[in-house]
């Protein structure tokens, strides 16, 4: 436990009188106060003067560095501060909570008030953004914290509606997968048919997921995906990717949701990890696992394919054969030129063909194209 816990400094007063000094934690944004107040404490407490302990509300003029989003606060005549925020329109219920709870408590923690624009008649496009009012700088600030962060929560509970990914559905790899779909379905194994596996217009390796609610997050995701062309300046493309052997995603073969396949391409795992935390930091994606990095496959089987065409089906199937004779299976190699930014089950034809509907690309060698 700290020393500073067990023996906290102390300021001695007249008449016998002893007070323990309040240390200003760091967490609260005011780390230059804390410092002054570690550089002076062994002065008060030879001095034997009154201590005056830090205002931890006080206007901080740092504190808007903390937030990696860019804004305005602006300042009304009356002397007050104003700021608007966009929220997509589907978190609005859990901003406002049970009868108005949630955002009543956020106005109390922050002394703000805040007004959640209300659901335009006849199906009209929501464009109004949050607005936040209060009577400083720091109040303001603390309540937009609050609010990305119970968006940030409520985002999390929400399937993904976009990926990034790299298209395989072509040329070599297509094929393989085509004759690997081919001998499979011969061997008339039991539970497995062809609603199990990908197709082929569809093949690809998902390097992260994110949910975008409206048209504004979905500019954000585009702008993020064309910021991660800096990262190509130390890395050598286009990409090579081998695709052999085969995986499950959990521990029993007799029981599969999903089989994929290995990537070999140390190039674009490099790529993969660096691109996914802009999407972490802006709040937007989130990792499916917890692990250090992305981890590249490309789907082949998976039983949530099945279970979309028929709701009745079996929850897994047994990928038991399949592993034996085709563990090490050769899908074979690509280069990869480009990342999309797609809508998850929605496909649209493409130049490969019907590819999932692309939102935006990043090109390697060319210009980034917003489609």
């Amino acid at each position: 436990m700290s020393r500073e816990i067990l023996a906290p400094p102390l300021q001695r007063m007249d008449n016998n009188r002893c007070y323990r000094v309040n240390l200003i934690h760091e967490d609260f944004g005011n780390q230059f106060a804390a410092m002054q107040h570690k550089r002076n404490q062994p002065q008060a407490a030879n001095t034997g003067t009154a201590y005056t302990e830090q205002d931890l509300y006080a206007e901080d003029d740092d504190d808007e560095q903390e937030d990696t989003g860019s804004f305005h606060i602006e300042e009304l005549p009356s002397g007050h501060y104003k700021l608007t925020m966009h929220v997509a329109q589907s978190f609005y219920g859990g901003l406002i909570g049970f009868k108005g709870s949630t955002k009543r408590r956020i106005e109390s923690e922050t002394q703000t008030d805040i007004n959640v624009p209300r659901s335009r008649e006849g199906g009209q496009k929501q464009v109004e953004d949050i607005t936040i009012k209060g009577k400083t700088r720091i109040n303001v600030m603390a309540a937009r914290r609050k609010i990305n962060l119970l968006v940030i929560s409520l985002r999390k509970r929400m399937r993904p509606t976009h990926f990034a990914c790299v298209p395989l559905n072509y040329g070599e790899i297509k094929e393989r997968f085509c004759e690997f779909k081919k001998e499979v379905l011969t061997l008339n194994l039991p539970g497995i048919d062809e609603k199990l596996f990908q197709t082929e217009e569809c093949i690809h390796l998902t390097l992260s997921t994110c949910v975008l609610l409206d048209t504004a997050e979905r500019s954000k995701a585009v702008e993020i995906l064309q910021s991660c062309k800096s990262f190509l300046s130390d890395l050598k493309t286009p990409f090579q990717i081998e695709v052999r052997g085969l995986e499950i995603m959990n521990d029993d073969p007799s029981a599969v949701r999903v089989l994929y396949a290995r990537i070999e391409s140390p190039e674009l795992q490099k790529f993969a990890d660096l691109a996914l935390q802009p999407f972490l930091r802006s709040g937007l994606g989130f990792e499916d696992y917890e692990r250090d990095h992305v981890k590249l496959h490309m789907t082949v089987m998976n039983n949530r394919f099945r279970k979309q065409l028929d709701d009745k089906s079996a929850r897994s199937f047994d990928a038991r054969e399949i592993l034996k004779r085709y563990g090490d299976y050769n899908f074979g190699r690509a280069e990869c030129n480009e990342v999309h930014l797609c809508v998850m089950h929605h496909t649209s034809g493409d130049d490969h063909g019907t590819f999932y509907k692309i939102t935006g690309t990043l090109k390697f060698q060319k210009d980034i194209k917003k489609i």
